[in-house]
């Protein structure tokens, strides 16, 4: 391998400021569950005094147990109404817990953050905007985007109690003064600061530690609910914005994500096969991703992953098989960083 060659490349591409898209591995090292402690902490919290929704939440662990996997789990079944909404509780209650012992984390400075270092390296280069697409719940790209000194635009207004509108990202935002620049989010899944009221309006109220009274968190679970959830406000805006962020984007960054979602992949997988440049670092490049980038011959690509609990593995369309960096671990982000910025 020819590592100069390589990392020309993963500097050339990162450099044009390409679309960065996160998906769950690029939050469980901050401590966010991920789907397994989901779908534990789910088992051990719920329960029902009715008896046909209890009956088939005993149906649904069961699955889970057989499973192993909380999305194929909740896919076996057309989840019932209290059911469902007892389920979209639970779960934010506990990523809204890590979420926020997170936050102290960082404004403590307890911990690093090099996703609030990328996104002050990206945001400043061309435009002075940057957009990340991301199928999380947390508040980790906001958290990014404000140590950045960005505007965040993800679709509702910045107050303490946010309005949706489809209007904001059309403002010339990243030139108000005071800001480093824009940085679009679009949350395809829903937030953790997203409420509807039982009005159906919809509601951004920030860093919420408990659910208000009255109000339903806007995030989409896994299974069939989605597909129905998605149809609807905010999440139809939201996805057509992010559709056509993957369309005109140059190249892509994915941290984190696996290619196991419907709402993103889709899209991403044609600008793909249009060969726009793709980068992917996560622990473990998943087989879906193998598939969806090195099966559909792809030209233009570069995986970087953990191999052998100390080295890197980089599957790359400049070298016809695999490649083993010994004693590195480029597939963290903030490693990736120092090849980036060296």
């Amino acid at each position: 391998m020819d590592f100069d060659t390589l990392l020309k490349q993963l500097q050339d591409w990162t450099n044009k400021v390409p679309l960065v898209i996160l998906g769950s591995g690029a939050s469980i090292s901050f401590g966010l569950p991920s789907m397994w402690s989901l779908g534990e902490h789910l088992k051990k919290t719920i329960s029902f005094t009715d008896t046909d929704d209890q009956k088939q939440f005993d149906e649904f662990i069961i699955q889970l147990d057989k499973l192993k996997d909380l999305e194929l789990a909740l896919q076996e079944l057309r989840i019932r109404p209290k059911v469902l909404t007892e389920i979209i509780f639970k779960t934010w209650e506990l990523v809204n817990k890590h979420d926020l012992e997170a936050y102290d984390q960082f404004i403590n400075n307890k911990i690093e953050f090099p996703l609030a270092e990328l996104t002050k390296y990206l945001v400043y280069p061309t435009d002075k905007k940057l957009s990340i697409i991301t199928t999380n719940y947390d508040r980790l790209a906001e958290y990014a985007a404000s140590m950045a000194d960005a505007f965040i635009c993800n679709g509702f207004a910045q107050n303490y109690l946010g309005h949706f509108t489809n209007q904001i990202h059309q403002n010339n935002i990243k030139s108000l003064k005071g800001f480093s620049g824009q940085v679009n989010i679009w949350k395809v899944h829903g937030s953790l600061d997203w409420f509807k009221t039982q009005q159906e309006q919809d509601l951004q109220l920030p860093l919420r530690h408990t659910i208000p009274t009255g109000l339903k968190p806007s995030i989409v679970t896994p299974g069939l609910s989605k597909y129905f959830e998605t149809q609807l406000e905010p999440f139809r805006t939201i996805l057509t914005q992010a559709d056509n962020e993957i369309e005109n984007a140059n190249g892509f960054l994915c941290i984190g994500y696996g290619f196991n979602d419907i709402h993103v992949q889709p899209k991403l997988i044609t600008q793909i096969k249009n060969n726009k440049p793709i980068i992917v670092i996560s622990k473990e490049i998943t087989p879906k991703t193998k598939q969806a980038i090195i099966d559909n011959k792809s030209r233009a690509y570069i995986l970087i992953e953990e191999a052998n609990t100390t080295d890197t593995r980089i599957y790359s369309s400049l070298f016809p098989t695999p490649e083993i960096i010994p004693n590195v671990s480029y597939w963290t982000l903030a490693e990736y960083l120092k090849l980036i910025k060296s």
